[in-house]
């Protein structure tokens, strides 16, 4: 189950294989005999350091680096020591272990897919090592193929001859939900000599889904006598978290407990532990805002705790989203959602769905890359929508379309596409009333009557009295456009598209009426309707369709209910009256209301603003304006933001951090402001906020970006663009990053390539439960650059430094999302490569460009095609 407690005792039974003897080195196998005594000694620092004394001594020799990386992995500096034990393998390509030792660390991350290709690679080298076959069974099981993994994993133990070691089956048998056989491995491992205390974890999670809650208590009696690190507080809090535990249930201790448990480590295991404690102890908030900035989306237990607190909280939409992703990583998800009262309907849907998505093996690659890409590429297309451009955004999802190997995503591509394209149809009519109207065709900029003479696919040209002018499209709010638009001579399939557009934009009545008109003209279209109704709600439509009650749009059911003077509150059907007075905070006692108590209330969700406590949904649609929004002052910034209180405060946190290591990267120049000067972060929850901000500021060559910041300005923009507030920390930093270098660099005129480098770079972040540590591996621009190298369809080098980002994005958006990942991967190969002839040549070609130098990268660089090749390998072996 934990993947971290078990890797340390999966390693030694693995390095049971002894090294193989290679030439004779004194002075690096005498350091590397001291890293070994150090390693031994817990010593992880000084051995480290023998190691590295080991690689200096002999660069050539393949061991010293994969003992340093070993050293690495296991002192959680995961991703440092994957360019370690990618070297071993180069230099050593038949020793089995370092490949091992990479799978491993790929496992740590979350990366099941890459862990597959290390698990393959193993098993053709040495078909006969029941190793092997362990670590691809480990990495299938966390890709998904629970029933395959684990049937592999039963081969290796078979091969074995039942060696203790060998019963590494705990996670798949925690997957599948069958919590007997959790058990018995784990008390069979430990029978045979086992000590890792992963397996009393194991114990205690299988005892406690079994409803034997006295035997978990006393495995953790058993636990507390060998441990009291963070092993021990997850088992505690595992138990004492879980409703109906009776007699061990203990909210309060269980939260104390996570927190210390949490505090130094970024394990995922870790972290969702303590997310399902927050949701069964009634917090299913805190779970959320706990996951949702912090939580690793490649994770079934991440997923499926985000899921389940976005259901909790009414979400349905967010929720099924996070669950289609869950039930890709776990075929057996309804075993988990069961455990929760009503959750199990609600995924059954989505088990349904998605059963037999898996495809065949050949298809494995590619939908573990939809899973890790998907959200971000949608979004681009998604943001061309929101700019009037749908014409390109049909393109894209045209182009797009045969790529995909999951029918649930093909599917809702297909069903998406024709709503872009009745856009596409509205916008070219609106393109022609322009042209015929000779000047005739009026609207309104705020407060400014434009008309309008000439209009392409993304501006028009107007005139006003005393001047003229050109503006894009998507300089008119969405209202306006549609209005624009609406008065056009339309198909049904136009106006249907246009009410797609207003309910994107929050423009709910606005669509109610162009649906309405639509269905009524082309009575099939009502079928379109409710899959986008279904599909924006999060739940299934009904068999008769959704029907319009009280200005939205309601199932049969929930008319019934309103019919009778009955509102939803909190997910339970309530009276008006009793409404309001939930809605205040107020408590029923003996038929009376009466105010609640102020812990009582914070426990369930309330917030008091501006003296008044109010609901959390009251409170989130007051401050989701941005006039009501929430602001954070830190030394260097002030923060203000819609999104969330839980995200201002992250936000704050973590700029604050990036604040030092843009220092540190910079070589300790900061900017020069007044004492009473602070850079400024604005943080839009929505496009709609975004797309003022830029109008009113004349920002238009920004309309189509996630962020900016500008040089001449100490502000800092961005929008949540793919609706996940993880990605939109990662915007708000990289954002920050180019105005830090604005104010240090103020003779730079950086190219396209490298502006963009630099950003990308402070998108590798994490939580360790204290504070967020930066790793620089951006993990939402990874998987792209990888893919592509490996498939060898990554942009040439040459090209890639002769390239420019806001072309691309104009032009091609999977080629824009495939460049800023390289120019983030060549960035970080030479900021964090052992080669210092690269980083020394590397830190010139920075300083060159601060000082505003036009030399060019390669000539620093003179050999580009070893260049390539040497970030080609290192990039691949992330």
């Amino acid at each position: 189950m934990r993947l971290f407690a078990r890797a340390v005792a999966l390693l030694f039974a693995l390095l049971a294989f002894s090294l193989p003897a290679l030439a004779d080195r004194a002075q690096a196998e005498s350091a590397v005999s001291e890293g070994d005594r150090k390693l031994q000694a817990r010593d992880m620092q000084g051995a480290i350091d023998a190691y590295t004394r080991a690689i200096q001594a002999d660069p050539a020799w393949g061991t010293a680096w994969g003992k340093r990386g070993y050293a690495k992995r296991i002192w959680t500096k995961t991703e440092a020591a994957l360019e370690d034990l990618g070297q071993a393998i180069a230099l050593e390509p038949a020793v089995t272990n370092w490949r091992l030792e990479r799978a491993q660390a790929y496992l740590m991350l979350d990366r099941a897919q890459a862990a597959i290709e290390e698990g393959e690679a193993l098993i053709k080298m040495n078909p006969q090592d029941p190793s092997n076959h362990t670590m691809l069974g480990w990495a299938l099981i966390h890709a998904g193929e629970v029933d395959k993994g684990l049937e592999l994993q039963t081969k290796a133990l078979e091969m074995s001859g039942g060696n203790a070691q060998m019963r590494i089956r705990a996670d798949g048998f925690e997957l599948k939900g069958d919590w007997k056989m959790l058990v018995e491995e784990m008390e069979k491992a430990l029978a045979g000599g086992r000590t890792d205390l992963g397996a009393y974890l194991n114990r205690v999670v299988g005892h406690t889904n079994l409803g034997e809650y006295d035997k978990a208590a006393a495995v953790i009696k058993e636990l507390e006598t060998k441990s009291r690190g963070t092993i021990i507080y997850m088992a505690r809090v595992y138990l004492y978290s879980t409703p109906g535990a009776t007699g061990h249930y203990d909210p309060a201790k269980a939260l104390a407990d996570a927190e210390l448990a949490a505090s130094g480590t970024t394990q995922s295991g870790v972290l969702t532990i303590h997310a399902r404690a927050l949701f069964h102890t009634g917090n299913p908030d805190r779970c959320l805002d706990l996951l949702s900035t912090k939580g690793r989306r490649t994770n079934f237990q991440t997923l499926f705790w985000l899921g389940a607190a976005h259901w909790k909280l009414g979400q349905f939409a967010e929720a099924k989203a996070v669950l289609q992703d869950a039930r890709r990583l776990n075929p057996y998800i309804l075993k988990h959602a069961e455990k929760i009262d009503g959750f199990s309907g609600f995924v059954s849907a989505i088990d349904k769905d998605l059963a037999g998505e898996a495809g065949q093996p050949a298809d494995r690659g590619r939908l573990g890359f939809e899973l890790a890409t998907h959200l971000m590429t949608v979004a681009e297309i998604e943001a061309l929508v929101r700019r009037y451009r749908f014409a390109r955004a049909a393109e894209e999802y045209e182009k797009l379309l045969p790529s995909l190997k999951s029918a649930v995503r093909r599917a809702e591509v297909e069903t998406r596409l024709p709503e872009v394209k009745g856009m596409a149809g509205a916008h070219a009519k609106l393109l022609a009333a322009v042209t015929r109207s000779q000047g005739k065709l009026k609207t309104k900029l705020g407060k400014t009557e434009l008309t309008l003479v000439k209009a392409d696919e993304g501006s028009f040209h107007f005139t006003i009295t005393g001047g003229e002018g050109k503006f894009p499209w998507a300089y008119l709010d969405t209202v306006v456009y549609c209005e624009l638009a609406g008065a056009q001579d339309l198909k049904p399939d136009e106006v249907f598209g246009l009410g797609c557009l207003a309910w994107d934009a929050g423009l709910k009545p606005e669509a109610m009426v162009l649906f309405e008109q639509a269905v009524k003209k082309q009575a099939p279209l009502k079928k379109n309707l409710s899959a986008f109704v279904s599909r924006k709600r999060g739940v299934p439509a009904p068999d008769s369709g959704f029907v319009v009650f009280r200005g939205a749009y309601v199932t049969p059911e929930e008319k019934a209910n309103l019919e009778k003077g009955l509102v939803l509150f909190q997910g339970q059907w309530v009276t008006v009256k009793d409404k309001e007075q939930l809605a205040k905070g107020n408590i029923q006692v003996e038929g009376k209301w009466v105010p609640g108590a102020e812990a009582e209330l914070l426990k369930r969700g309330f917030h008091k603003y501006k003296g008044k406590w109010m609901s959390r949904e009251e409170y989130e649609a007051i401050r989701g304006g941005w006039e009501e929004a929430f602001t954070e002052q830190t030394a260097h910034y002030l923060v203000k933001t819609n999104e969330s209180e839980a995200f201002a405060k992250d936000l704050a946190a973590l700029i604050e951090v990036a604040y030092g290591e843009y220092k540190a990267y910079y070589g300790g120049e900061e900017p020069k402001l007044s004492e009473k000067e602070k850079m400024t972060l604005y943080a839009y929850r929505t496009y709609e906020d975004y797309r003022k901000y830029c109008v009113e500021t004349k920002a238009e060559d920004h309309l189509n970006a996630a962020g900016f910041a500008r040089s001449d300005s100490l502000v800092v923009v961005g929008w949540n663009k793919t609706n996940n507030r993880q990605q939109f920390l990662q915007t708000m930093v990289h954002e920050a990053a180019h105005l830090y270098f604005f104010q240090v660099s103020k003779a730079a005129s950086p190219p396209s390539w490298y502006a963009e480098a630099m950003a990308t770079y402070f998108e590798g972040f994490n939580w360790d439960g204290k504070a967020y540590k930066f790793n620089f591996v951006s993990e939402s621009r990874l998987p792209f650059v990888r893919d592509a190298m490996k498939g060898k369809r990554h942009i040439a080098l040459k090209d890639m430094l002769a390239g420019d980002a806001l072309t691309l994005i104009n032009s091609d958006s999977q080629k824009a999302l495939l460049f800023y990942a390289q120019c983030w991967a060549l960035n970080y190969y030479l900021s964090q490569t052992e080669n210092k002839e690269y980083r020394a040549a590397y830190a010139e070609y920075r300083k060159g460009v601060a000082s505003g130098a036009a030399k060019t990268l390669l000539e620093y660089f003179p050999d580009a095609a070893r260049l390539e090749a040497d970030w080609v390998r290192f990039v691949t072996g992330l």
